[in-house]
């Protein structure tokens, strides 16, 4: 059997077992009480084990928080609900939502009340339950529902459980994905080859087209990297590429994408950003790599051993995933041509820095 049988051979034994031990959590959280038969005509509750297979289902986090949404609405049909998650700093950024103010739109920012995890009231939107989600113990995020219209008097219980269900959930998919990822690694840069990322950059632009939202992608490559190698050798050019891959590794968001594209060049895939923002992204990226300590950087052409990189945007610069990545190209190359050591974004022309 291939390395690939294996992992969804291993997957789907996993699988098995996350459903046998979440589905028990799930159905306390949806059934009715013995001593209270739904009366004649009452909304049936939803397939549970479906729910539970589609949380698992999923590419990530993200790809989790509509299903979430999803079992919320089912089993309470709120008039609005919100799904905070935490950043790393520790304040809270919605990640979807259902029935709030235009003034709280995705990525919208809140302060956690200090003490238990809560949300404080907001314009539009206040809260009558919230419950944390955690992951082995850290807080992913909180979840908020108002305007109650199912089983109201049983709010606060059935949205504890779904948070359990849900930090659960999102562990097992990070263990499986962890599981699936090692066979879609790059040996010397451990971050993804190309082919998992042509993969992700198809899935990325069909949601990105579905839901409407951004999507960039920079494409890099590190400069004259052909003399670092004459000059420091090539096991001191590998040692520059596991830099560079570390780096990059550390400057990601939550659902960012880096890959190794061949040789020297790597890409990153941005969902959700905006070209402005990806812009930002990437030239924090390049200062870092210039600044860092190389061995022997200072007899590279530049003084530093650098990077120059391309910035597009679907579906600003591009319709299609060849077209994202042909608009990219195009503008690392204006950034060589313009002296290395530079971003420019795609349609700005050859004065990026």
């Amino acid at each position: 059997m291939s390395g690939g049988g294996w992992i969804a051979l291993g997957t789907g034994v996993a699988l098995g077992l996350i459903v046998a031990r979440l589905v028990p959590l799930a159905r306390r959280a949806v059934s009715p009480a013995p001593a209270l038969p739904p009366a004649a005509g009452a909304p049936s509750l939803p397939d549970v084990p479906d729910i539970v297979r589609q949380m698992l289902a999923v590419s990530g986090r993200r790809a989790m928080i509509p299903v979430i949404l999803k079992l919320v609405d089912q089993l309470l049909a709120p008039a609005q609900v919100a799904l905070f998650a935490c950043r790393p700093d520790g304040r809270l950024s919605l990640a979807d939502g259902r029935g709030l103010p235009e003034s709280m739109s995705r990525g919208f920012e809140v302060d956690s009340p200090p003490g238990a995890p809560a949300l404080p009231p907001l314009p539009g939107f206040i809260p009558d339950v919230v419950a944390p989600i955690l992951t082995d113990q850290r807080l992913y995020g909180i979840i908020g529902v108002a305007g109650v219209r199912k089983r109201p008097e049983e709010a606060a219980g059935t949205l504890k459980m779904v948070a359990e269900l849900s930090g659960l959930a999102i562990v097992q998919v990070e263990k499986l994905k962890a599981t699936q990822d090692k066979a879609n690694i790059d040996g010397l840069t451990a971050v993804f080859n190309k082919r998992y990322f042509q993969e992700r950059l198809t899935d990325e632009i069909e949601r990105a087209g579905k839901e409407g939202a951004g999507l960039s992608l920079l494409l890099l490559d590190i400069d004259d990297f052909k003399n670092y190698n004459d000059t420091n050798g090539h096991v001191a050019g590998d040692d520059v590429l596991r830099d560079v891959g570390r780096l990059l590794r550390s400057s990601l968001r939550e659902d960012d994408v880096v890959a190794r594209y061949g040789g020297e060049e790597f890409v990153v895939l941005y969902p959700g950003a905006s070209k402005a923002l990806a812009y930002r992204l990437a030239q924090s990226l390049r200062r870092a790599v210039e600044l860092h300590p190389f061995p022997g950087g200072e007899r590279q052409p530049l003084g530093a051993v650098t990077i120059s990189g391309g910035v597009a945007t679907f579906p600003q610069d591009a319709t299609t995933e060849v077209e994202l990545i042909q608009a990219a190209d195009q503008a690392l190359y204006e950034a060589k041509a313009a002296g290395r050591n530079r971003i420019i974004a795609a349609g700005d022309g050859p004065g990026g820095t």
